[in-house]
C-alpha cells in the first residue's frame, strides 16, 4: 500500500484528479471533464467509487487492493466516505485542493462534520515522478512511435501542403498504430513558428511556401503514457539568420545533454547553462523552462528552470527543449525526450537533429 502518501498529517486521501485515479487503480472513464470516479486511499485499501455504468470496468481491474463501491443519487460519494471514515477511524482526511471544486468541498464538508478536511497538494504527483519499469516501457514505445511518425511526415513537407493537413496526418498515423496524440500537435509555418504554443486553426491554415521553415512539436501517447519531441525543417535554402539561430539552439540542446551525461542533475543548473549559450549569441532567451517531466500527463513535475532548484532522479523522463523566438518573424526549438538512469541517460528521441532541408 502507498504508505508514503500519508505522512503525519493525514489518515487517508480523497483523490479526484482523473489522471491520479488512473495511476492508482487503472480506471479510465470516457471523459476528463466529468466526475466519473473517485478514490479514497487508506493505509489498508484503495476504494474506487463509480456509478453502475462502470461496474464491469471496475471489477475487471482485478487488483486485490482495490475495493469497488457504487455511488448513486441516493447514496452519494459523501455518505460512502463517511461510512469508511467511521469504520477505519479516519479523523484527518486529505483532499486534492487543486482539483476539488468549492461546490464539491462544501457538500462533503457538510456531511463529514466531525472529520478534519486537510488540503493536500502533489502527494500522488510526487509518486508519479519516478517511473516504474512498465511505465518506462510505455514511454519508450511512445517515443519510438513519435520518431516513426516524423519519418512518415517528412516527405510530405513540400510547398502547397497546409499546417492542418500535417496535423491530421500525425493524428491518423498514431491512430493506425492504436495510439493517440499526447497533446494537440503544434505544426507552424514561417512566422507562426515565433509562437511557442502556436494553435493550429484549420480556418487559418495557409499553404507552405518555398524557402520557408517548419516547426513540428508532437508526441504519441501509448497505453496512457506520453512522448514529446520538436524538430525543425527548412523548405529550400534557409535564410542566414535561421541557419545561425538553429546552430545556436542545437548547441544549447547538446550542451544540456552533455551536462546530463556528465552527471549534472540540477534542473536550474541545466537551464542556466543553455540560457547562457543563447545569450552569448545575442538571441532572445526562450520564455519557457528548459524542459519538463513527461508521463501520464504531457507536462509533469519536475520542471527544469532557473526559477526552482529541482533534482533529477533515476527513472524520470524529461524533455530538453531550448529555443529562441523573434516575435512576428520566426522561432527555432529543438526538443528531445530523455530518460534519467542511475549512472547515465538514454536519449529516447532518435530523429535526426542535423539541419533538415527539403
Amino acid at each position: 500500500m502507498h504508505t508514503d502518501i500519508f505522512g503525519e498529517t493525514i489518515d487517508a486521501l480523497f483523490v479526484t484528479n482523473p489522471t491520479n485515479i488512473y495511476y492508482l487503480t487503472g480506471f479510465n472513464g470516457v471523459s476528463l471533464t466529468e466526475r466519473e470516479a473517485f478514490v479514497l486511499v487508506t493505509p489498508e485499501s484503495t476504494f474506487l467509487f463509480t456509478n453502475t455504468l462502470y461496474k464491469e470496468a471496475a471489477i475487471r481491474l482485478q487488483k486485490p487492493s482495490i475495493v469497488w463501491k457504487e455511488i448513486t443519487r441516493d447514496n452519494p460519494i459523501s455518505l460512502e466516505i463517511l461510512r469508511i471514515c467511521k469504520s477505519h477511524h479516519i479523523k484527518r482526511l486529505g483532499f486534492e485542493d487543486t482539483n476539488l471544486t468549492v461546490a464539491e468541498y462544501t457538500k462533503i464538508k457538510d456531511i463529514l462534520e466531525n472529520i478534519c478536511l486537510i488540503p493536500s497538494q502533489n502527494r500522488i504527483e510526487t509518486m508519479r515522478m519516478i517511473k516504474q519499469k512498465q511505465e518506462i516501457k510505455h514511454i519508450r514505445a511512445a517515443a519510438h512511435l513519435t520518431d516513426q511518425c516524423f519519418t512518415y511526415i517528412l516527405p510530405m513537407i513540400k510547398p502547397g501542403i497546409t499546417e492542418s493537413t500535417i496535423v491530421t496526418e500525425i493524428s491518423s498515423f498514431f491512430r493506425e498504430f492504436g495510439a493517440e496524440n499526447s497533446f494537440s500537435p503544434i505544426v507552424a509555418f514561417g512566422k507562426n513558428t515565433s509562437q511557442p504554443h502556436y494553435q493550429n486553426l484549420a480556418s487559418q491554415s495557409v499553404p507552405l511556401r518555398s524557402r520557408d521553415l517548419v516547426l513540428l512539436d508532437f508526441g504519441a501517447k501509448v497505453n496512457g503514457y506520453c512522448a514529446d519531441m520538436t524538430r525543425m525543417v527548412f523548405v529550400g535554402h534557409p535564410l542566414p539568420e535561421w541557419k545561425h539561430a538553429y546552430e545556436v539552439v542545437l548547441a544549447a540542446n547538446i550542451k544540456a545533454i552533455e551536462l546530463l551525461k556528465e552527471g549534472v542533475r540540477n534542473g536550474a543548473t541545466l537551464d542556466a547553462a543553455t540560457l547562457e549559450v543563447i545569450a552569448e549569441a545575442n538571441l532572445p532567451a526562450y520564455p519557457h523552462s528548459l524542459g519538463h517531466a513527461v508521463g501520464l500527463d504531457i507536462h509533469e513535475a519536475p520542471r527544469l528552470t532557473v526559477k526552482k532548484e529541482e533534482q533529477l532522479k533515476p527513472n524520470m523522463a524529461v524533455t530538453i527543449e531550448p529555443g529562441t523566438y523573434i516575435e512576428g518573424s520566426y522561432g527555432i526549438r529543438i526538443e528531445d525526450l530523455i530518460l534519467i538512469c542511475d549512472n547515465h541517460i538514454e536519449i529516447l528521441s532518435k530523429s535526426p537533429k542535423t539541419q533538415i532541408v527539403t
